[in-house]
Parts: structure tokens; C-alpha cells; sequence
């Protein structure tokens, strides 16, 4: 959607998880509006270190929310240890725990792989942890505390800090998908589809939203400024949607013959 107009500029209907679809559909929307760069505002469910970057190679700057930041338990860490309260020092490339202790890397690349994703990342470590007086708030690890950081750590902690810094522009996410799922869903009951396969669906719910933008269109522009626009267009699709608009019209009025024909039989 784009927070101007509230107009649908890419929909896709997708049966994986939210978290591998965001650059696909983000890329999509930057090819359909023919422009260098844009921001996207997009909710938590979408965070993932791979298609933050991908967006960011793109060109396009994203604002997508940040998940917490890992969790803490009674045996292990506690909220002041978490990820999040280690300072990453990229000129060394080293970590400072809150206690002030240097966690280091060894450069080594190491490869996680689970059912969703693949990346690799570097490990750091501190030998000060097994004397520190509060390693029993920080790990439940008999080596003491151990720091991840993802190959796609960087564009990550881009966007957690625009996130961050820009919480009313973020606010307006949720201003620009409400507009359109309540016309969609509550006043046109569009709740559901009635047709199977992700090919099928897809092919539904894009024509919803076609008519979605049509009729926003007209809100916008009024009929006669929308057909003068339409009649400027130099759509690549236009000889192609031609000669369906003329096989349509030519059944149409085909049936409506032969059922007139039928009635006065």
C-alpha cells in the first residue's frame, strides 16, 4: 500500500512463513512504481536479517519492527544480560558486556541452518567470565557467555535504529493496512476465498484488489479524469487485454442473442 493514496501497488498470496517474503514483495512494489529508492514500513513479523538485507541492497530503506530481543529465565539470563545490553564495537569488531569485559571473535565463520532459514555468523567470547561475580545472571554456561552475530547483522541494526528514531512515522503502518483490509473485509465481506491452489487464490485475490484500486481511483480522481488517464496509458498489456475485452464482448453478446432467441422460441 502507499501511504498517499492508500492504493495497492503489489499483493501476493503466499503459503510459507512472513519471515522470507518481505524483499520479494518489496522489490515488486519498487519495480511497479518505477522509482530509485522508497520507505517501507513493515510489521515485526516480517524482521529477518536476510531480507533486511536484500531490501538494503535494493535500495530500499526499511522500517520493520523489532521482535524482542531474546528472553530471560530464572536459571540463566536475566534482563539486564540480554543481547541487547551488549555494546557492539565495530571498529574492533568486539563486544562490551555491561560488567565492561571485552568479548573477542576469531574471525571464524560459522554456518546455522534450521528448517526456515541459513546464515552465517561469528562467535565472541571473554575468558573473564568464568571470575565475573554476576555470571550467574548473564549465562547458565559453564564457559561463560557466548555472542552470535549474524553476516546480516549490520542492515539489521540499520533498521532496529530507524525503527527506533521513528516511531510516528512507523505508527502510520498500521494507518495505511487498516484502510484497506476494513473496506475489504468488513464492508465488502471479503473474508474468506472460494477458490483452492495458491495459483487459483492468487488469481482471486488480485482481482479484488483490482477493483480495490479502481474504486479508490474513482474516489480519488472522479470517473471522467480516470478514463482521460486510462486512454493515456501506454500499457504494455493494452493489444493483449484488447482482444479479451473483444472475445468477452463477442460471447456476451453471443449468449445474450441466443438466450433472447430462446425466450421468443
Amino acid at each position: 500500500m502507499d501511504a498517499k493514496h492508500n492504493l495497492v501497488v503489489a499483493t501476493h498470496t503466499i503459503n510459507k512463513n512472513d519471515r522470507s517474503a518481505l524483499s520479494a514483495i518489496a522489490l515488486e512494489a519498487k519495480e511497479n512504481l518505477g522509482i530509485e529508492t522508497y520507505t517501507a514500513l513493515v510489521d515485526k513479523g516480517y524482521h529477518n536479517g536476510k531480507q533486511i538485507e536484500i531490501c538494503k541492497q535494493g535500495s530500499i530503506t526499511t522500517i520493520v519492527a523489532q521482535p524482542g530481543q531474546g528472553k530471560s529465565n530464572e536459571n540463566g539470563t536475566q534482563p539486564a544480560y540480554l543481547v541487547a545490553r551488549f555494546q557492539y564495537n565495530k571498529s574492533n569488531d568486539t563486544y562490551t558486556c555491561p560488567e565492561g569485559q571485552t568479548l573477542q571473535t576469531t574471525g571464524r565463520w560459522h554456518k546455522k541452518t534450521t528448517d526456515k532459514d541459513s546464515y552465517n555468523f561469528k562467535k565472541y567470547r571473554t575468558s573473564k567470565c568464568r571470575e565475573c561475580p554476576v555470571k550467574h545472571l548473564c549465562t547458565s554456561r559453564a564457559a561463560g557467555r557466548e555472542i552470535d552475530r549474524s553476516q546480516y547483522a549490520d542492515a539489521v541494526e540499520e533498521n532496529n535504529k530507524r525503527y527506533q528514531e521513528n516511531p510516528q512515522l512507523y505508527r502510520k503502518r498500521q494507518e495505511i493496512n487498516e484502510h484497506i483490509f476494513g473496506t475489504i473485509k468488513r464492508q465488502w465481506g471479503y473474508n474468506h476465498t472460494n477458490l483452492t491452489g495458491l495459483d487459483k487464490v492468487n488469481g482471486e485475490h488480485s482481482l479484488i484488489m483490482l477493483v480495490y484500486n479502481i474504486k479508490r481511483s474513482i474516489n480519488i480522481l472522479g470517473v471522467p479524469e480516470l478514463i482521460a488517464k486510462l486512454q493515456k496509458w501506454n500499457s504494455p498489456y493494452k493489444e493483449k487485454v484488447l482482444f479479451l475485452l473483444k472475445t468477452s464482448y463477442l460471447k456476451l453478446n453471443t449468449a445474450t442473442v441466443f438466450y433472447s432467441e430462446k425466450l421468443t422460441a
